[in-house]
């Protein structure tokens, strides 16, 4: 949040120096979604409480009204916040990925000044090893394994499914089709705390978060192998950061 509240900040001071007025924009608040674990996983606990966060954050989700609509229907206002293809930078990211940005931009200024000159390339990177780093773990034999267990698991709980995640597919499906109806929205959260609790149950009983443990960190070893100077770089930035935002 303090993040959030100190780039937005600097948004506006850019824009104002440039002669445009940009109003910061608050976070969207009752998302419930936002830190969901890549691999699906599960306790017991976040089941009982809020099953997947599906529902709730269906029914609390307000994002903000956007303060600069009015805006953004102003090319050079918008040129100024984004950038310009003139500008553009392309970066080269590991396993031979591309991350590109504009040098002239607002949004790109607020983020050097709060973070540094290096960010964006220290970020992607890093955003790039991560997915990786997902995609690898999610087709180790460990998981792949520890997905079959559970799979058998949840048909005898009477909550088949083919694959994680499957289950809160379900779920958005049944939301999408309930609407606004209070009694259908009722009866999808009765629906989602059934099958999150089967399914944190089955987790657990299939070992699904030691099988990930295991594989992810084999996958950090070998693909985040010479970039720790990279990340000790990327931490310090944000702590940096937060120390400079904090109120």
């Amino acid at each position: 949040m303090a993040l959030h509240t100190a780039e937005e900040e600097l948004v506006a001071a850019c824009m104002k120096r440039r002669g445009f007025t940009y109003r910061p924009q608050p976070l969207a608040t009752g998302d419930h979604l936002a830190d969901l674990n890549p691999y699906g996983l599960l306790t017991a606990a976040q089941a009982a409480n809020d099953g997947y966060g599906i529902t709730s954050t269906a029914l609390s989700l307000r994002p903000p009204a956007d303060a600069n609509a009015a805006s953004g229907t102003d090319k050079r206002w918008k040129e100024a916040l984004l950038g310009t293809a003139a500008h553009r930078v392309d970066l080269e990211m590991p396993l031979g990925r591309k991350f590109f940005y504009h040098s002239d931009s607002c949004a790109g200024d607020a983020k050097s000044r709060l973070f540094g000159p290096d960010y964006y390339r220290l970020f992607n990177t890093f955003q790039v090893l991560d997915d990786a780093v997902v995609e690898k773990v999610r087709t180790d034999r460990r998981y792949l394994a520890a997905q079959d267990s559970w799979r058998a698991c949840m048909k005898e709980a009477g909550a088949e499914a083919k694959a994680i995640g499957d289950p809160q597919g379900t779920v958005d499906r049944q939301l999408r089709q309930a609407g606004r109806d209070r009694a259908k929205l009722h009866a999808v959260a009765g629906v989602e705390l059934k099958l999150s609790g089967a399914d944190a149950a089955c987790q657990a009983e299939a070992g699904l978060g030691a099988a990930v443990s295991a594989a992810q960190a084999d996958a950090e070893r070998k693909l985040g192998a010479g970039y720790a100077d990279e990340l000790a770089a990327l931490r310090h930035m944000r702590e940096k950061a937060l120390a400079k935002a904090a109120p």
